[in-house]
Formats: structure tokens, C-alpha cells, sequence
């Protein structure tokens, strides 16, 4: 049977709407929520962002976010907790920072918000690019900048935290060192086993493809000793994977993940495996001279019955992306291309499998260009 997709919404079709959704979708009954990181209102252009719902045959903003101290440009996805959502903001918040040093929130499926720990800066956090994970009984988090200031982060390497599930008790558990170390984390954590893995985009080994280090895996223990697990090391004529900017996910005892760079040589990224005691290979590299094929693969894979499911930015017809499924012995299938307006391009998030089908969204493309959330059955 030929998948089907369906656009649900078009975002941008009247005023003060989101514009440019960048995260996974989390589902709550036939409602289906999330974030963009631009569009509704505030002191940002254009706009700062939003919370919406999806439910059938209707869409609507569940919070727009003004910047300053409430908050501003959420990219990552919502998490459910005590019948609420939280997120985070890359911006706005404390004025320490340029523009904010970003803020973790929590908002209620009715609309009421409130942020429940805003960022100083200096060696903690700065802007939050990745979702929140619950685990030990706290919000575990990333940042994107903040920490240790090194040659290739001007900002700060990034760190890892801890917050309270009420906001009261913030703890930086480990401020990444640029070079092997890894730095700039831009993807959420993952609990195995009793510790947190995740992904730094740079770091690592530095290559001739690689000018401020190709990414790492690593992993943290509750009490912050962290570990880098693998370098990537993409170099010419090899097809290692560089700059995993995507989340891990766990498959029969080992971790998939993908990387946005490396493999092939035109660099169109790849799909890997890691244990976590670090013994790496690559299963898949995406190449867009096999004409239709996928690249850039930068959003986290998803398992389901044995099987990875994923989407990739570009590549397909016309450069607007595709959605694919994988064997762990990486046999790769397109399941859809997207054509571009006006449909979707460039899905740029996890999917979510919700009875039997696949919901995502596509940061731009749709009737009005600025993003779209669709279904896929297959």
C-alpha cells in the first residue's frame, strides 16, 4: 500500500499565528500539541514564538510567548507532567544575556503560563535548544551555550543541568571544554541504565572536514562525571558520520542516532549505531546521488516494533525532504517525499506514532510557507 500524507495545518494563514514549528509533537487524547519558534506576538520578529493544539479539523495558540522575562523562541518539543506541559526557550528571560539567557516554562492545555526558572548565564546555562528529560525525579536539560568559554565557543561550550520539577533548586551538573570534550549540546538526554546519553554537535576530532571538531556521544552520570563515549571523525575518504545535532534512541540495547554531516562524499549524513561502552559504526549514508534519497538527517529517530523511522531535512524531490524507515543492519526504505509547497518541506523533528500513523511537522513549505503538521499512513 502507497503511504498517504495528509497536511493537518498550514501555519501563517491569519494574524498572530505561529510560524516555523521545530519540534516533536507530543499527543494528549486526539489533541496533538507543540511549539514554533517564531510567529505570534511580543517584542521579537516576527513574533516570539508559541504553544499550539492541533485536534481534528482545527488548530489553535494555546500561549504566545512576548519575550523578556516571560520567555522567547521555544525549538524544543513539550514534555507532559501532573497534567501540564514544559518546555524551554532559547531566549528571553534573565537580561544577562544578549537577548535572554532562555527559560524552562510550564503551560497548562488551557493556556495558562508560567516560566519556573529563568537562566543567569556566565558558567550556566545559555539558550536551551532541546526538550527537558524526567528523570530521578527531576528535569534533566541541556544548553546549547554557557560553561567553560574555549577557542572553538566563544559563548560557552554548553552544559548540562538539573532542575527541580517546581523550579526551585537549579544545579549545573557538567560545563563541556570544547576540543575532545565536545561542545555545544543542542539535543535532549536520553536515561539508560542509570545515567543520561547524549550528543554534542562540535567537539571531538578536529579533520580536514572538520574544522572545530566533528561531534561527540557522551554520557553523565546522575551525579555529573561525564564521559565521552565516541569522536565521530569524518574525514576525506572516509563515512563517518560529524555534527550530530539530534537526540539518541535506544533499540535493542544499543543507541541509534543520526548525524546531519559526513558519510558519503558530498556529506549528506548518516545513521548510526553506538553501544553504550562506546564501539560505533555507521549502518547508513544518505546520499542525494542515489537521486531520491534522503539528506541530512537532523531529528532524532524513533523505534517502533524493531523498526527506525525518521526524516531528513533535504533530499527527495525537489531538496524538500523525505521520511524513511531502517533495519538496524541499516536497509533503508523512503516512505515519502515531500514536494514543497503547497505541502511541506524540510521536516525537521522526530516523528510521533499515534494509532498505526506517523504525525510531524515540516518547518516551512504549506499553503503560506511557514510550516506545516502532517500525518502519514502507511
Amino acid at each position: 500500500m502507497t503511504p498517504i500524507l495528509t497536511t493537518l495545518y498550514s501555519f501563517g494563514g491569519r494574524f498572530d499565528d505561529g510560524d516555523g514549528p521545530d519540534s516533536r509533537l507530543i499527543a494528549r487524547g486526539a489533541n496533538l500539541y507543540g511549539t514554533t519558534s517564531a510567529g505570534g506576538a511580543g517584542d521579537c520578529t516576527p513574533g516570539c514564538g508559541t504553544v499550539f493544539v492541533v485536534s481534528p479539523g482545527d488548530e489553535r495558540i494555546v500561549y504566545r510567548f512576548v519575550g523578556g522575562r516571560d520567555g522567547a523562541t521555544p525549538v524544543a518539543g513539550l514534555i507532559g507532567a501532573s497534567g501540564a506541559f514544559f518546555g524551554t526557550t532559547t531566549s528571553g528571560g534573565s537580561k544577562r544575556c544578549d537577548g535572554g539567557c532562555g527559560t524552562v516554562f510550564k503551560v497548562t492545555p488551557d493556556g495558562k503560563e508560567r516560566v519556573i526558572y529563568r537562566f543567569e548565564g556566565g558558567r550556566g546555562a545559555v539558550r536551551l535548544a532541546a526538550a527537558l528529560t524526567v528523570f530521578d525525579g527531576a528535569f534533566y536539560g541541556t544548553s546549547q551555550f554557557g560553561g567553560f568559554h574555549a577557542l572553538e565557543c566563544f559563548s560557552g561550550c554548553g552544559t548540562i543541568f538539573r532542575l527541580s520539577t517546581d523550579g526551585k533548586s537549579e544545579t549545573t551538573l557538567y560545563r563541556f571544554k570544547g576540543g575532545a570534550d565536545g561542545a555545544e549540546p543542542v539535543a535532549g538526554l536520553i536515561a539508560v541504565g542509570g545515567a543520561l546519553y547524549g550528543t554534542t554537535e562540535y567537539g571531538g576530532e578536529h579533520t580536514d572536514r572538520c574544522a572545530i571538531g566533528c561531534g561527540t556521544v557522551f554520557r553523565v552520570s546522575k551525579a555529573g562525571a561525564e564521559t565521552v563515549i565516541h569522536r565521530f571523525t569524518y574525514h576525506r575518504g572516509t563515512d563517518e558520520g560529524a555534527y550530530p545535532a539530534a537526540g539518541l534512541t535506544l533499540l535493542g540495547g544499543a543507541l541509534y542516532g543520526t548525524t546531519g554531516g559526513g558519510g558519503d562524499q558530498k556529506g549528506d549524513g548518516t545513521v548510526f549505531r553506538v553501544s553504550t561502552s562506546g564501539a560505533e559504526r555507521v549502518i547508513y549514508e544518505f546520499s542525494r546521488g542515489k537521486k531520491t534519497d534522503g539528506s541530512a538527517p537532523e531529528a532524532a529517530l524513533i523505534a517502533v516494533d524493531g523498526i527506525l523511522y525518521g526524516t531528513t531535512l533535504r533530499g527527495g524531490t525537489g531538496d524538500a525532504g523525505t521520511i524513511f524507515k531502517m533495519t538496524r543492519d541499516g536497509r533503508e526504505t523512503v516512505l515519502y517525499r515531500f514536494t514543497g509547497p503547497p505541502e511541506g518541506a524540510g521536516p525537521n523533528a522526530a516523528l510521533i506514532d499515534v494509532n498505526d500513523a506517523f504525525y510531524g511537522v515540516t518547518g516551512r513549505g504549506g499553503v503560506f510557507g511557514e510550516g506545516t503538521v502532517f500525518r502519514l499512513r502507511l
